[in-house]
């Protein structure tokens, strides 16, 4: 698995975030697609870095639990033939 890399100059523990994810995601096996999951985390954290967040731990967990919610999102979407809970 080919490893993508964040950085965000701004603050250090954005990229430190990044790197406890995505290994976190890697190690479990829940990395599908490595492009679409480092533009996740990498959004998630940045949108986390602008509200003001700065604990990594905090982030990397946040992150990897939004992540993992996207794949469940996506997975359940492909179940139901296209149709999002609750549509018509």
């Amino acid at each position: 698995m080919t490893h993508i890399i964040f950085s965000d100059y701004r603050h250090p523990a954005a990229e430190q975030a990044y790197e406890i994810a995505w290994d976190f995601l890697s190690r479990t096996g829940a990395i599908r697609d490595e492009f679409e999951a480092c533009v996740f985390l990498a959004q998630r954290i940045t949108m986390m870095v602008e509200e003001g967040h700065a604990n990594r731990i905090r982030m990397a967990n946040r992150a990897i639990s939004e992540y993992q919610h996207h794949v469940e999102e996506a997975d359940e979407y492909i179940r139901s033939g296209g149709r999002r809970a609750g549509g018509h």
